[in-house]
Order: structure tokens, then sequence, then C-alpha cells
């Protein structure tokens, strides 16, 4: 399975929750939210990291941040099988934001951004050089209408989405 599927308690998975919320939040504020001293938060955000169950620390920004560069969703069939062994090369790609293996006509779907779509090209040219990759349809993305931070709630999404009456 991989690095990720350490066992979790509650207090880890709080952790987590609390993580995806505000990333930014220091060790004594999550110590004092789950019950545990500052260096018991550490000791657990340390091991949580090393098991590969936190990967990061990142930040989401807004559409006129985001506006430079191109954006795309990149649909990847693979030859053969286990399509496992190429979803690590594919996903440690520094273009490549999002990296999952799906069912269905592809294996695996990226969410990727270059400075523009001449590298977003390279970046296709790149992932059909690859042994073991049979095709990869690219698809820019034109315009995000939603993008919902994990974890956020039905009023968050509310608050975000614009409604065009038709009529």
């Amino acid at each position: 399975m991989g690095k990720a599927s350490a066992t979790l308690d509650s207090i880890d998975r709080h952790l987590i929750e609390l993580l995806r919320r505000d990333s930014r939040q220091p060790a004594g504020a999550l110590a004092r939210a789950v019950g545990l001293s500052r260096s018991t938060i550490q000791d657990r955000l340390g091991r949580l990291r090393r098991q590969g169950v936190i990967r990061r620390f990142t930040i989401d920004t807004t559409a006129p941040v985001e506006a430079a560069g191109a954006r795309a969703f990149f649909l990847v069939r693979i030859e053969g099988r286990p399509c496992g062994r190429l979803i690590p090369g594919l996903a440690g790609m520094p273009e490549v934001e999002s990296c999952a293996h799906v069912a269905g006509p592809m294996d695996v779907i990226l969410t990727v951004r270059a400075g523009d779509l001449a590298g977003l090209s390279a970046l296709r040219e790149r992932i059909v050089a690859m042994p073991g990759i049979a095709s990869v349809t690219v698809a820019p993305v034109l315009k995000t209408h939603l993008e919902m931070p994990h974890g956020a709630d039905m009023a968050a999404r509310e608050n975000q989405v614009a409604v065009n009456p038709v009529g």
C-alpha cells in the first residue's frame, strides 16, 4: 500500500483535520485543540511526515494570484499492469498538483500547472516519452468556477458558488 497506509488514531485524524483547515497553526494551538502537550504534537507531526501521511504543507490562493501560467488535466493511459509502477514518477514531477489513479478508460488523471501552454506541451512530451505510457490527453483549464479546499463545509461552498439564473 505505501507509506500513507499508516495506522491513525483519533488524535492523528483530528490533527490532520485541523491542519487541512489551516496548515499554519502553531504546535501550541494544535496541542490545546487536542488536549496534549506541544512537544507531543511535534513528535506526532514528525511521525506523520516520516510515514508519508503528511507530505507537505501548502496554501490556497485566490484566482488572480493563480492566473499566471496554464493549468490542465492530463488523462493518462498506461500500457500493461500494474499502473502503480509509473504513478510515483508521474506524481513526483514538479508541475503536478494532484495525481489520481482512476477506473475507466484512463488510468491516471493529473492536475498540472506550467508557466504557459508551451510548458504544458513540453510536460506532455516528457510524460509520453516515459516507458509504459500509452497515451496522454490534455484538457487545458479555461476557467475554474469552483474549487473547494479539502474539508470545506457547505456554508463555505454556498459563499463561493455564484449562480447565474437562466431566463
